[in-house]
């Protein structure tokens, strides 16, 4: 294996290196986020791992934290990655279904395979040990052997029929002899949406399957998880539930034990008494060692079909255990705050830096034990190459962590807030392009709102219940209402300008109204019959316009609770983002291939403008003159760069159309002063966009 494989520097900027203005689209100025996180894959020595995100996929050395490279910025979307066995190349898969093989040093496209059938996107990829095969695993649960060399698919294995078919495999892998091929279907029940019922009744539940490669013949299936094959490639071991549990109360707490060319089984193991969390083999195939989140570890002779040795109350839940390649067993222990490695013969704890659970070396630990832990117990050297205060962290590569809807501006236009993928609402520094703080940094988020005082206002709809917090008290939230089923509200919400009311909607067609200072319910606007999709408080805070999945578009009067008027579509049509202009004179719409603008007080239409996608237009925005309105893309097929079309309101003209989201666009809003503009993507990224060249300073 060559030890030195640093990858091609695609795109690197020398005097930037949080990569905020690697491979930037024309007119952007700077990109907040790196991407949603997919995954990380470290190399096979462990000198460097891969990132795979939304935007492309992110190369690191283990040893530093700054980015080295960012490939594959032409589509993004990665949707999976595998390292070649002797780390020389790299298989990536995107969301268009492509794979690509690329020689790791030199960056070269090596293999480009796409198949044609529909659900084609791979979840999980696996190169053969000679990497002349790579397995994969579609959105349809679908596995696959695809031939690198010629591009063409030489087997294909499916589990049957099945009601549901899904993205559903969770483990993929190659016996090491390559001769054969396993991985674990889920099978999850599916519920419906309308009615909560189960579409999928007959599901058998997590299954593992064993097949030949080039054939796709099955040789066995069992009900099982966490499957490792022996390094003779003879056996392969898996954790199974008891038999007299069913689907709903399903422990796979025993481990199976088959040989895999007879399809028999040949031992099962009893001592666990709850899940199994990981299994390994001895360098000789005859031992196997498991761990369970009881907090044991078990060492089983394969052959006498009995427990070796047990190790009682040992480690955590996380404990992984792993053989030398001398066939010494080793433990690492995955606590709450640090990572340790244990030599279980000797009963000592190894002396390593201090790694955090969290960081991409603990996940490389955990992941890759056998390979790169393999000379732990006779050295530390090798580990001494990762410093602390070099660790990288799961929230560092993250870092900022958010999900762009909405994006906003404060009032003084130097900050950009933007949601947190999970909790709190991050404050951006447009002129340094860093991160200033995270307000409510503990509280999950499902929208706020930038008052023009600079105030910001926060709320969260889950599970009926909906709380608002002022984002500068983050200590208590200042209202919290709860709805009785058969409600369903929600991530829909809106706030009034007039920093008083709340609009939130729910999946039956009802829009619920709370006024949050005098915690009090308003009257429902009741009218629509299907799922909510847009609300939009006027200027005045007065009246709300709403789109439905009933195709009809709602003009409410607050204060009455009442319906005002139908919005005029000329045919049924679900409005998927609106919004009032700034002096509340006019509306707009994003309509299936069109965008819309009706006069509010006369409710007539002043022009429909052809949006050249075929999908409504997701996020809208008018600039604070009014005199522009800027609408997003939402993906479709075929679609490498979602645009982002920025429209005179008079004439209706398309004066600028700017190009970068590799998907769908959630959000929008202009500077105060009109010279910017923010974009925010699915894949949680927020680009920042000049716009002074179109409107003028």
């Amino acid at each position: 294996m060559k030890q030195n494989r640093r990858p091609a520097p695609f795109n690197a900027v020398s005097d930037d290196t949080e990569g905020t203005t690697w491979a930037l689209p024309e007119g952007a100025i700077a990109r907040l986020g790196k991407g949603n996180f997919r995954g990380v894959k470290p190399s096979p020595n462990g000198t460097y791992f891969a990132v795979e995100t939304g935007i492309g996929l992110w190369w690191y050395k283990m040893s530093s934290k700054p980015p080295i490279a960012l490939w594959e910025t032409e589509r993004g979307m990665i949707s999976a990655v595998d390292f070649s066995p002797d780390g020389e190349w790299i298989a990536i898969a995107n969301y268009d279904g492509v794979i690509k093989v690329m020689d790791i040093q030199s960056g070269e496209c090596l293999a480009q395979m796409k198949r044609t059938e529909e659900h084609n996107i791979y979840w999980r990829i696996n190169f053969s040990p000679d990497r002349k095969w790579i397995a994969t695993a579609n959105f349809s649960g679908i596995v696959e052997v695809l031939d690198v060399h010629r591009g063409v698919c030489i087997a294909e294995m499916d589990r049957g029929e099945r009601e549901v078919k899904g993205a559903d495999i969770s483990q993929l892998e190659f016996s090491p002899d390559g001769q054969y091929i396993a991985a674990i279907g889920n099978n999850p029940k599916v519920y419906s949406v309308s009615d909560d019922k189960i579409v999928n009744p007959d599901t058998e539940g997590m299954q593992t399957h064993i097949w030949h490669p080039a054939t796709g013949v099955p040789i066995v299936k069992f009900a099982g998880s966490r499957f490792t094959f022996s390094p003779d490639s003879r056996l392969l071991a898996g954790a199974t539930p008891d038999k007299s549990s069913n689907d709903d109360d399903r422990v796979d707490r025993w481990i199976s034990v088959w040989d895999i060319a007879k399809a028999e089984r040949i031992a099962h193991f009893a001592a666990h008494s709850d899940w199994v969390g990981a299994i390994t083999f001895s360098p000789c195939s005859n031992f196997l060692a498991s761990s369970s989140r009881d907090k044991s570890l078990r060492v089983w002779d394969v052959a006498k079909g009995l427990q070796k040795r047990g190790y009682e109350n040992f480690g955590t839940s996380r404990t992984v255990p792993f053989y030398s390649t001398e066939g010494g067993l080793f433990a690492i222990i995955d606590g709450q705050d640090t990572i340790e490695v244990w030599n279980m013969k000797r009963n000592e704890k190894i002396e390593i830096p201090e790694l955090h659970p969290r960081s991409i070396d603990a996940a490389r630990f955990r992941e890759f034990p056998q390979s790169t832990l393999a000379a732990i117990h006779t050295s530390t050297t090798a580990n001494k190459k990762i410093q602390t205060g070099n660790i990288h962290t799961f929230s560092t590569l993250r870092e900022p962590d958010c999900f762009p809807d909405p994006v906003l501006f404060l009032p003084d236009g130097k900050t950009l807030a933007i949601r947190g993928h999970r909790t709190g609402i991050v404050l951006w520094d447009v002129e340094s392009q860093q991160v200033r703080e995270t307000l409510l940094e503990d509280q999950r988020i499902t929208s706020f709102t930038v008052l023009p005082s600079g105030n910001m206002l926060s709320a969260h709809s889950e599970d009926n219940n909906i709380k608002v917090w002022d984002a500068e008290k983050p200590d208590a939230p200042i209202a919290e209402f709860t709805e009785t089923d058969p409600v369903r509200l929600i991530w829909n919400i809106a706030f009034a300008p007039t920093g008083d009311l709340l609009a939130v909607g729910s999946r039956e067609g009802t829009i619920h109204l709370y006024d949050f200072i005098r915690k009090a319910r308003l009257k429902p606007l009741i009218g629509h019959t299907e799922h909510i999709w847009s609300v939009c408080f006027s200027p005045d805070g007065k009246r709300l316009v709403s789109g439905s999945d009933d195709r009809i578009a709602r003009l409410w009067d607050v204060e009455s609770g009442e319906e005002i008027a139908t919005l005029p579509l000329g045919e049924p049509h679900t409005l998927m983002d609106i919004a009032f202009s700034p002096c509340g004179n006019l509306i707009a719409g994003g309509l299936s291939g069109e965008l819309r603008l009706w006069n509010a007080e006369t409710l007539t239409t002043l022009f429909a403008i052809p949006h050249p996608e075929r999908r409504a237009p997701w996020a809208l925005a008018f600039s604070p003159c009014g005199k522009y309105v800027a609408s997003g893309t939402w993906w479709e097929k075929g679609m490498e760069k979602m645009a982002i079309r920025l429209w005179d309101v008079a004439s209706g003209e398309n004066i600028a159309t700017l190009w970068g989201h590799p998907t769908d666009i959630q959000s929008i809003a202009f500077s105060p002063d009109g010279t910017l503009l923010a974009t925010g993507s699915f894949e949680c990224t927020t680009l920042l966009w000049d716009l002074k060249p179109f409107i003028g300073s």
